[in-house]
């Protein structure tokens, strides 16, 4: 089973997850790959809530496109009576308990949390025999960008997580920020350009450019995908032919300098289709180990995009 890179985010962010090709002049046929039927029913199932001190944790599933079941986790912070949203996505490799981290963060703003888990990912991870080490995850193989494949049924899944916050009484609607983290950052760039019931999204060591990224990145999955020698059709799939359609929304991304994983050339592909408003943030370092004062912008920014107007008593 091949290492995956799990990257917290937080004191340590979720994992990684590189992708990116080349840019596709079409847009509303890309937009319309990830359409679905918004009218499904969602069919919520609701599991368990759980008190995590600041904030709740409430453990659900609903119906994804096809009907899969795709679990979830809300978190809200104990003091805030309708909390404006994070959607949070999660890197490769890594799963929807990941948001607890920035749940962390984010409740004593008075801001809560979603997050499901990726296709292939936590409780949606094939069952593997006893003898098998390592999580099951979404391998970056040749059928990984299908047009119905695990890539583009997690955007579709990242969506019917906002149609379920917009059933919440006591959830914040109309106040919705994305948090995507390395694979999640490129697929964040997805859903926040079809989606525009996202106000703002803050991508974590992201990038784009697929044909750089399968040349340079050092990510086992990815040399897998390069040893394999056939990438496949990858434009749908490239943020850097989506984030500029999140403007006038804004955006901010953060990438490592020092950072393997997605290399500078890939963060700064991403970094120049975006348009403004936008914030670019470097940091000395890799994939791994966001500095504490660049985490401190990134809080402070989501907070200020969430639309936070009380301050939430703390102690």
């Amino acid at each position: 089973m091949r290492r995956s890179l799990l990257v917290l985010v937080a004191l340590l962010v979720a994992v990684a997850g590189p992708l990116a090709a080349q840019p596709a002049d079409d847009w509303e046929s890309l937009r319309a790959l990830y359409d679905y039927d918004a009218a499904a029913p969602l069919d919520v199932a609701t599991a368990t809530v759980e008190d995590a001190g600041q904030f709740t944790v409430e453990a659900l599933s609903f119906a994804g496109e096809g009907g899969e079941r795709v679990p979830a986790l809300l978190m809200r912070p104990r003091d805030a009576e309708r909390p404006p949203c994070a959607l949070f996505l999660h890197g490769l490799g890594g799963d929807k308990s990941n948001a607890r981290l920035v749940a962390a963060l984010l409740a004593p703003h008075g801001i809560a949390v979603m997050a499901i888990d990726a296709a292939l990912h936590g409780d949606r991870a094939p069952r593997q025999e006893p003898a098998q080490q390592g999580p099951a995850q979404m391998e970056l193989s040749p059928e990984f960008a299908a047009t119905d494949g695990p890539m583009v049924r997690t955007v579709i899944d990242n969506r019917r997580a906002i149609d379920y916050i917009s059933t919440r009484e006591d959830v914040d609607a109309e106040n919705v920020v994305l948090v995507g983290v390395s694979m999640g950052a490129i697929l964040g760039s997805i859903v926040t350009a079809v989606d525009e019931r996202v106000d703002a999204a803050a991508l974590l060591v992201g990038g784009g450019g697929w044909e750089t990224l399968l040349a340079t990145s050092q990510h086992p999955a990815v040399q897998h995908l390069r040893d394999a020698g056939d990438g496949g059709a990858l434009e749908h799939i490239d943020p850097v032919n989506f984030v500029g359609h999140i403007s006038p929304r804004p955006v901010l991304m953060v990438n490592g300098t020092l950072d393997t994983i997605i290399p500078r050339a890939c963060a700064e592909a991403l970094h120049e289709a975006a348009r403004e408003p936008r914030q670019i943030v470097w940091y000395e370092g890799g994939h791994v180990g966001m500095p504490p004062q660049v985490l401190g912008t990134v809080v402070e920014w989501i907070t200020e995009h969430a639309g936070v107007t009380v301050a939430v008593p703390q102690g």
